[in-house]
This record gives C-alpha cells, structure tokens and sequence, in this order.
C-alpha cells in the first residue's frame, strides 16, 4: 500500500507536467500569444510596478539603493520584468486554459475569467518580492552599488533609507499580494485590451479570450461561443 501511494505520486506529477507542457506548447503556436506575453509582462512590470513602488517605497519606506524614485523604479522594474517573464509564459496557457473552461458563456465572461486567473497567479508569485528585493536590490546589495553608480547618489533618498523602520518579510508579502491583487487585474485587463486593438489595427483580429483558450487547451476550440469537439491539436 505505502509503495503503491509512493509511485502514484511522481506519476501524478509527471502527468501534471506533461499537461502543462501541452497547454504551453499549443497556446504559442500562434504569434499573437508571444505578442501577448510581451505585452504582459510589460504592462504587469513597469506599470503595475509603478503603483507597487509607490506602495512600498514611499508608502511603506522600503530600504533601497539611495538613487532618485523614477530610477528606483525602473531599476525594480526591470528586475521584476525579467525574473517574472519565464513565470508569466506558464501563467498565460493556464489563464487561457481556465477561460476556454467557461465554454458556452458570453465572451465578456470568458475574457473576465482570464484576466482574474492570469492575476491571481501572478499576484501568488509576486508575494515573496518584497524580500527578493531586500535581498538582491536593497541597500547595501552589489547590484544597488551599480545602480548608484549608474544613476548618481540621491541624497534625499539615502536619508529616508537611514530613517526607514524594519518591516516583516511576512507581513510585507502578505500586503504585496493584498494591494497588488487589484493592481494586476487592471493590468492585466490593460494589457489584454491593448493586445487586441493592436490585432485588430495589424487585421488579425483573432485574439479575444476564445482565441486564447483555442490555442491553449488541446483537443477544445471555442468559436462564435460555442464549443465543438476537434480530433486534436492542429498540426
């Protein structure tokens, strides 16, 4: 029994990344989803990581390099654009999979399920940023002496940093997933909006939450609203 329990759960983990691996593999067939997570991980990085900057470095006083905000900001944001892009490629596929999973409902329907599945992923991975920051890009760090090398000292900002009080790492990731939640919604939404004004400007107005969900999910296809079965993915 306990050898029986023990095999079935690599082979669940195998079948799991296998699905997954799937779901990645048809959701960039098309070009139109590279343009979607370039445009994600833009607008989820440099503009949710306007309104999230603002939270914890002015709002709650987060110990950084003693540079000007706007390079502060772009500094993180930049970070968190190419850490974050390998993780957004994964969450796309399965916010795709889990609107194509609302198979006869309006578009609007389908369209609202991705942005809050693709949100509330990306908002879960973001939680330990705060520490991550601390740790590679706060005061003190390698890469935020480049950074005030780069930039030049900003005086004003290395004495808020001698004022600053410790925060928990807990709490502080708890509060990054609480307010980014709704920051990476809008964001999402933004972005997933601009994707499509841009297909339809480009007469490729395929995309919509359908054309996502088509690309991600094997074996499904969603057209005028409603669901047909298919042989499989298309070759």
């Amino acid at each position: 029994m306990i050898a029986s329990g023990t095999a079935a759960g690599p082979g669940r983990l195998r079948r799991a990344l296998g699905f997954q691996a799937d779901l990645v593999r048809c959701f960039y067939r098309r070009p139109i989803a590279w343009v979607a997570l370039v445009v994600s991980a833009a607008f989820l990085s440099y503009g949710g990581g306007a309104v999230m900057f603002w939270f914890h470095a002015i709002v709650r006083g987060e110990v950084g390099p003693p540079i000007d905000n706007v390079h502060h900001w772009l500094l993180d944001s930049t970070v968190g654009f190419i850490a974050l892009t390998p993780v957004l490629a994964l969450i796309l596929p399965l916010g795709a999979w889990q609107a194509g999973g609302a198979g006869r409902s309006p578009a609007d329907t389908r369209l609202r399920v991705y942005v809050a599945a693709t949100a509330t992923l990306f908002t879960l991975f973001t939680g330990p940023g705060p520490l991550l920051h601390d740790t590679f890009v706060g005061v003190g760090t390698p890469l935020a002496h480049l950074a005030t090398m780069a930039f030049g000292r900003n005086d004003a900002a290395a004495l808020r940093a001698l004022h600053a009080h410790d925060h928990s790492p807990v709490v502080e990731g708890l509060l990054q997933v609480g307010v980014g939640f709704p920051v990476y919604v809008a964001f999402t939404g933004l972005a997933l909006s601009f994707v499509r004004l841009s297909a339809r400007a480009a007469r490729r107005d395929r995309l919509g939450t359908g054309e996502l969900a088509s690309s991600a999910e094997p074996g499904r296809r969603l057209a005028g609203g409603q669901v047909r079965s298919a042989d499989g993915p298309a070759g």
